[in-house]
């Protein structure tokens, strides 16, 4: 039996086991680069982002928080207004229905009433409580023009009538 040797089949067979070679190592490069760049950045995740992630998080949280309570008071401020609101045109109307049943009786009555007034806007503007006459109020002139109109035109009425009493004590008064 005659052995003879077949150069082509290794040659064949060397190119075969180098390129499997070759794509081994290749692979195990591939996985090693991939592995060895997911740990770096494995690290740079747990070392520079999570620490900024984490503050970000307690940032928004408390944002989150502040507007919830600015909310709430936006709220309870809705509801106040609404309340006061109620409040001044109560009072605007119980005003009114005095300033009606005034407006029909005598002078020396409404001038009462306008002196009575003067001290307690007075006394609540002293306090702090108000800060200008009732019908020079912008809310009340804004809100309620007739009203704060009349109540002028007593104040000016009465005021008037004191400027009259005063000239005429003073020219009855006898001359020394």
């Amino acid at each position: 039996m005659s052995y003879q040797y077949d150069h082509n089949a290794e040659a064949t067979g060397h190119v075969i086991g180098l390129r499997r070679g070759y794509e081994q190592g290749h692979a195990t490069g591939h996985d090693h680069g991939w592995n060895d760049a997911v740990a770096q950045w494995n690290a740079q995740i747990k070392d520079q982002w999570e620490p900024l992630v984490d503050r970000l998080t307690a940032e928004r949280d408390e944002a989150i928080r502040a507007r919830d309570e600015l909310l709430e008071q936006v709220r309870h401020a809705g509801q106040q207004t609404k309340k006061w609101h109620n409040a001044f045109y109560s009072l605007l109307c119980a005003l009114d229905s005095a300033m009606g049943v005034l407006e029909h009786a005598p002078q020396d009555m409404r001038t009462r009433m306008i002196l009575d007034y003067a001290k307690r806007a007075e006394y609540m503007k002293d306090k702090g409580w108000i800060d200008s006459m009732p019908q020079e109020n912008s809310v009340l002139r804004s809100r309620a023009r007739p009203t704060a109109d009349q109540l002028q035109g007593w104040w000016d009425q009465v005021l008037h009538h004191a400027k009259k009493a005063a000239e005429a004590d003073r020219t009855q008064s006898p001359s020394p």
